[in-house]
Parts: structure tokens; C-alpha cells; sequence
């Protein structure tokens, strides 16, 4: 679990928000939510316009996937007035935005598609739904009013997401199971904000999911202004969050021009994250709380003390399995840059601290300590080669924690076995259970629930009474069980996409590793440094491709190039052909650049594990292919420089 599940516990606040903390005998979550929900519901005539975007992102700033390739990010926007129970306008429409290599090769995005929905009066209520065009289709539904009003629910609050906050309006709190304002489970006042000029109470929970979900109320009037919210629980390497803004306006004086059929003029073209109101998606990694992704998730970051922290459900408490001299062979690992867990063995006869490589990390210094808060000092470490396994030599272990000598003669499919260790580095030993699902040449797979801090945790088989691996990684995915659950999106149709979630954790065997390398400390974080160096040239070039100059000209290589660029377009902005040979020598060099880094980066001589290792921001490897992919769009744009120049005109790219 990597050292960017940090992110999960430490909260740094965006220089809009001012904090204040709650003190006891003010507000209340419950007293707020049932204000706020109250406001909506007693409101006549009110206004709001909701921004929602689901993004699919990992907490170290990585292109999803191993190759740079992630879902695109979809946004979902909702019109709704309403002047009476019988007087409605609903307009809602939504499209997508490619990320990584994929918004390279889509420079394009597709346009969006929607529903309309009309009612004044005893009038009979319509239904238009419009397409990639933007524009009306010839064909209208004409509704009952019960047809209209089931309709308008499962619209709005159904529509690709669902927009919570919205639901007093539409009556629907009365006939949902659940009765609870935005869907909140377990609700605590956490703050009194100012947030975009608004003085705002954040109140956090639960979400209808279980996952962490984040609500901000206007003080006075009891409107959300914006939630964020998590999709899921489940502990893992890239979240998927959902972002809503709400621009809301309860006791809005309507009109009949207010209802005419007519489809928004912003429906045409999908519309940026500044004209929405969003901030930058990274932004959203501090309120993440868990993922759901199909890319092995590590941990090695320390749980910091929590300003705002999200609260997950109660952990109940197991029977200990491991005697207390096994107990006794658990090591606490703790760095300047990640926490995680180890164990005392003796392997071919030397006492050493079993962990993953990938704990080791960045830290500049790692501090070991038993479970009686003894610092135990490493006199030497080594990896394993092809495996991300490390062990740090002690000078005398302690504990009676054995090692399979033969995973598959001391275990079957289905045998119980335990995960002991620092779990979402809390600083003490506990204890996960589950059961052996798989064995290969190299893995075991379990289904025991090891979180953020146990990598390196030993899992222990029940049965043979042995360590059978060391606990590494969890995948998680998403599969699709229904046809067609894509173009029902993209169609703004009834239909939702049908999932489930396979999850997935797996650890390394110790038996099977034949070779180990020497690692110098020093020279292992220079080799990380440059491969981060690397990586960040390159989302840098990505920033180029996608207009995005601001993110781009972050990195000192690239910022006075596209200073130098951006001055020469401003005083060439009406020669289109000029603009177009600023463009081309712009991307000549950035080719350049990019280019003449991937030999020198490719010839390294690094440790195995950053040539083998699963992790796509630390293998050698996926880094070249990337930039390779990444030299291949900048060629096609200094082969033609209009196309670009076209984006920019249109304000694509974001």
C-alpha cells in the first residue's frame, strides 16, 4: 500500500477555506441537516443550477494505470426551477473528458446529451431528451402528472449519480427508505468555514455507499453549496470521488418565460472545470478515504494526526491468534515518509526484519520498534530479486514466528490465516483474518482486508502454524454485468451502469525467492529521485498536450519555454499562421527534450525492483513507454501545428 495512502489521513486545507473549529454548545449536524433539509422542502419558488464531476484519481498525482491509461472523468450538470408543486423546468445533460494517453488521443471530446422536462400548471408535462448535437430531437413525451413526477425524481436523483441535495424538493425523502438529508449516515459537525464567500458549517459522514462523503451548508440560508463524496469503502491505490457544486437560490421570483422548452444554451459544448466552479482535481485527494482500481495499492506513509478526520465504521475486535512470543516477532516500521509493518526471521540461519521493498520508500530514515517500543537497529538491507520483498539484517530477532519452508505443501485453498500489523498506521498491532484463495510460483492470494500500514505484515497460516508471505498489495476492479451500461449513460437514459467490485490482496512467498541484492541506502533514493525527476518532466509534456500552461510551466525545465511561447502567441494572436510556427517550434523542443531523456533515463543502472516491480510510478520500464507515447502526440503536433492551434482557439484541452 503506497506512501501516497497518506493522503487518506492528512487534510491541508485550499488557501478558499478558512477554518474555525465547532466548539461544544454550537450547531449541532443533526440541527443543521434538519435546517437545511427544511429549507428546501418549505421553498415555492427556488432556483438551482448543480455541477457534479467523477473522477477517477490516485493520491501521488499518477496517470491512472500502468501505461498512463484511466477511465475518462465524467461531469453531470442539473438546471431545476420550481415555482409550485405543478410548475417545473429540469434540464440535465453530461459528457466526459478523457485523462492520460487517453486525452492525448482524443484531443476531441464528445458532445453532450441530456433530458428536458416542462410542467406549468394542470398542463400536461413533456419530456425531450437531446443529443450529441445539442440540440432537441423531434421526438417529445407527453406525461401524466404521476408519470412526470416519477420521472423527475429518478431524473435528478438518479440522473448518472444522483444530486442529493435536491431531494426535499422533489417529496422524495418521504418515499425513500432512507429519510436521512443527503443520504448521511453517522453525521458530525466538523467545522464553521468561510468556502468561496460563503460562511459555511461542514458536516461529514457516511455516504449511502459507505463510503466518506463531506457536505458544506450556507449558514444562512441552510443550502448546500457543495459535497464530495467517495464511491465506496474499500482501501486502495486510486479513488473515485464525486464532486457536486450547488448554486442555489430558494424564494426566487419565477416567471412563465422561466419554463419554456427550451434546451440550455451550455448543453451544446462540454464546459470546463473554471466555468463549473471546480478547483483542481488534486485538490480531491484530501478528502479521500479508500479506492476502487485495478492497480496493485501500497502504503508506506504514517497516519498523522487528523484535523478533520473521516470516520469509518467500528472495527470489531478478534480473538488473538498469534501466541504472545509470536506476537513478540512484529515490528512497527515508521519513516520521515511512510509507515508500515515488518517481522523478525531467520533466513538461512541470519536474523533479519521481513517488509517490502516498496516500504522503503523515499525515507531518508526508517526507525524499527518492537511491540515493547524498543528501536531495534538494521545493520544491512537487501532485496529480492523479481519479488517485492526486502529484509533488513538485526543483530538478533526475536519472536516464534517460522517460516514456510514449502507454501504449497503447507497450505490449501480455503486454510484460514491471519494479517498482523500496523493497520492504517495506527501505531499498534492488529489482527485481520480471511482465508488462502490462491497459490502461484511467486504470490498467495487472500481474502483477509489488509489495509494501508500492513504492508510487509506477516500472513500467517492458522493451519501450519507458518508465515506463508508477506502482505503486499490489494486490486480492486470494477466489472461490468449488464450490457450496454455505456452508451445507457452517455444517452442520459434511465438506465445506470450495473457493477460489481472485485477485490483482490495479495503477498509475496518468501520460499521461492533464489537471489538477493545489496542495497545502499543512499544510492536506492537517488535512483528514486531521478525516476520521479522523470515522471514529472513527463506529466509536465502531458500538461502541454492537454493547454493546461499553468501546470505545465510548474516544472522549471518547461516554464520558460512556455513563457517564451505564450508571449510570442499573445503578440501573434490574429496571424494564425504565426501562431501556428510558435506552435510547431514549441513542440520541436519539447520533443526534443522529451526525447534526448529517455536514453540517458533508460541507461541507468538501477536496483531489479525498479525494473520488475508491479508500480507504475516507480517502474523504469512503464515510465519509458510512457514518454515514448507521449514523444509520439508531440511529433503529430509539430506535424501539424493548426490542430493545435485550433484546441486553443476552442479552449479545449482541459
Amino acid at each position: 500500500m503506497r506512501k501516497s495512502i497518506f493522503g487518506l489521513f492528512l487534510v491541508i486545507f485550499p488557501a478558499i477555506v478558512t477554518v474555525t473549529w465547532c466548539r461544544a454548545g454550537e450547531e449541532t449536524a443533526e440541527t443543521v441537516l434538519a435546517r437545511a433539509q427544511a429549507a428546501y422542502g418549505g421553498s415555492e419558488g427556488v432556483t438551482v443550477q448543480a455541477y457534479q464531476r467523477e473522477v477517477w484519481l490516485s493520491l501521488r498525482e499518477l496517470q491512472p494505470g500502468q501505461a498512463g491509461v484511466g477511465p475518462p472523468n465524467s461531469y453531470r450538470v442539473i438546471i431545476l426551477k420550481k415555482k409550485s408543486p405543478d410548475d417545473w423546468y429540469a434540464a440535465g445533460w453530461s459528457f466526459i473528458k478523457y485523462t492520460g494517453k487517453a486525452a492525448m488521443n482524443n484531443p476531441q471530446m464528445p458532445r453532450p446529451s441530456g433530458f428536458l422536462m416542462v410542467k406549468m400548471g394542470v398542463a400536461a408535462g413533456k419530456l425531450i431528451s437531446f443529443g450529441n448535437s445539442g440540440n432537441r430531437s423531434a421526438e417529445q413525451n407527453i406525461l401524466t402528472d404521476d408519470e412526470f413526477e416519477h420521472t423527475l425524481r429518478s431524473r435528478v436523483l438518479v440522473f448518472n449519480g444522483g444530486f442529493a441535495a435536491l431531494a426535499p424538493l422533489l417529496d422524495a425523502s418521504s418515499k425513500n427508505e432512507t429519510t436521512r438529508f443527503l443520504g448521511l449516515r453517522d453525521a458530525r459537525m466538523v467545522a464553521s468555514e468561510t468556502w468561496k464567500g460563503h460562511a459555511v458549517y461542514r458536516v461529514e459522514g457516511s455516504g449511502p455507499d459507505g463510503g466518506p462523503f463531506i457536505a458544506w451548508i450556507d449558514q444562512q440560508s441552510g443550502a448546500v453549496v457543495r459535497t464530495v463524496g467517495q464511491q465506496g469503502r474499500s482501501a486502495g491505490f486510486y479513488r473515485t470521488m464525486i464532486e457536486t457544486i450547488y448554486e442555489t437560490n430558494l424564494g426566487a421570483k419565477l416567471g412563465a418565460f422561466d419554463f419554456d422548452a427550451q434546451v440550455p444554451a451550455a448543453a451544446a459544448d462540454p464546459m470546463t472545470d473554471d466555468q463549473m466552479g471546480f478547483e483542481r482535481v488534486e485538490d480531491l485527494k484530501q478528502y479521500a478515504g479508500s479506492a476502487e482500481n485495478n492497480q496493485p495499492e501500497l502504503s508506506r506513509r504514517p497516519s498523522s494526526p487528523v484535523t478533520a478526520p473521516v470516520m469509518a465504521p467500528p472495527v470489531a475486535a478478534e480473538q488473538q491468534v498469534l501466541s504472545a512470543d509470536q506476537m513478540a516477532g512484529i515490528v512497527l516500521i515508521d519513516g520521515d515518509e511512510g509507515t508500515a509493518t515488518g517481522f523478525m526471521a531467520k533466513i538461512r540461519g541470519v536474523d533479519f526484519v521481513v517488509t517490502n521493498e516498496h516500504v522503503l520508500g523515499e525515507n531518508k530514515k526508517i526507525t524499527l520498534k518492537n511491540l515493547r517500543g524498543e528501536t531495534i537497529p538494521v545493520l544491512a538491507v537487501y532485496g529480492a530479486v523479481g519479488s517485492d520483498v526486502a529484509i533488513l539484517r538485526i543483530g538478533k530477532a526475536e519472536g516464534g514466528l517460522k517460516l514456510a519452508e514449502d507454501v504449497l505443501t503447507s497450505v490449501k485453498i480455503g486454510d484460514k490465516v491471519v494479517v498482523v500489523g500496523n493497520r492504517l498506521g495506527g501505531g499498534v498491532a492488529t489482527q485481520i483474518s480471511g482465508q488462502v484463495l490462491g497459490v502461484g510460483p511467486t504470490r498467495v492470494e487472500v481474502n483477509a482486508n489488509f489495509e494501508p500500514g500492513n504492508s510487509g505484515s506477516p500472513i500467517f497460516s492458522t493451519v501450519s502454524n507458518e508465515v506463508i508471505g508477506v502482505a503486499t498489495y490489494a486490486e480492486t476492479r470494477k466489472v461490468a454485468v449488464e450490457e450496454g451500461t455505456s452508451s445507457a449513460r452517455s444517452s442520459g437514459g434511465d438506465a445506470t451502469a450495473q457493477t460489481k467490485v472485485e477485490k483482490r490482496w495479495f503477498g509475496y512467498r518468501l520460499d521461492g525467492i533464489a537471489k538477493w541484492e545489496a542495497i545502499d541506502m543512499a544510492r536506492w533514493r537517488s535512483q528514486g529521485e531521478r525516476i520521479d525527476k522523470f515522471r514529472d518532466l513527463s506529466e509536465a509534456l502531458v500538461s502541454v498536450i492537454r493547454l493546461d500552461f499553468k501546470a505545465a510551466a510548474e516544472n522549471d525545465r518547461l516554464a520558460p519555454i512556455i513563457a517564451d511561447f505564450e508571449s510570442h502567441a499573445e503578440q501573434m494572436k490574429r496571424d494564425r499562421v504565426g501562431v501556428a510556427g510558435a506552435v510547431k517550434d514549441m513542440m520541436r523542443t519539447m520533443r526534443n527534450i522529451a526525447e534526448a531523456g529517455i536514453n540517458d533515463f533508460s541507461s541507468g543502472d538501477y536496483y531489479d525492483y525498479y525494473r520488475t516491480c508491479l508500480y507504475w510510478e516507480e517502474s523504469v520500464p512503464m515510465q519509458v513507454d510512457y514518454r515514448r507515447a507521449i514523444v509520439d502526440v508531440l511529433k503529430k503536433y509539430e506535424a501539424n501545428s493548426t490542430a493545435y492551434v485550433s484546441r486553443m482557439r476552442n479552449g479545449g484541452g482541459n
